[in-house]
C-alpha cells in the first residue's frame, strides 16, 4: 500500500517494459464508454480502456492517447497494461 503519498503507478507496454511512477495525484481516463477519475483512496477498480489516460502530479505529466489498455487500481496503486497505441 502507498500509504499518503499520493498515487503509485506501474505502467507496462512492450516498447519500455514496467515503468513506475510515485506521488501521483490524479488519473483522468477517457475510454469510449465511459470517463474516470480517479485520485488517492479511490475504490478499487479494474477494467478496459479504449481512449486515453492522463497521469498528473506535480513534477510529471503523462499522456496516453489512443490506447487500448487494461487497467488496475487498488490500496493508492495503478496498474495500466497497454496493449495497443503509443
Amino acid at each position: 500500500m502507498n500509504e499518503g503519498n499520493g498515487i503509485k503507478v506501474r505502467i507496462f507496454d512492450l516498447k519500455k517494459g514496467l515503468v513506475e511512477y510515485e506521488h501521483i495525484k490524479v488519473i483522468r481516463i477517457i475510454s469510449k464508454d465511459y470517463n474516470l477519475l480517479i485520485m488517492q483512496d479511490y475504490l478499487p477498480i479494474l477494467g478496459e480502456i479504449d481512449g486515453s489516460v492522463d497521469i498528473k502530479s506535480e513534477d510529471i505529466e503523462l499522456n496516453f492517447k489512443s490506447i487500448k489498455a487494461f487497467y488496475m487500481n487498488s490500496g493508492n496503486v495503478f496498474n495500466l497494461m497497454i496493449k495497443e497505441g503509443n
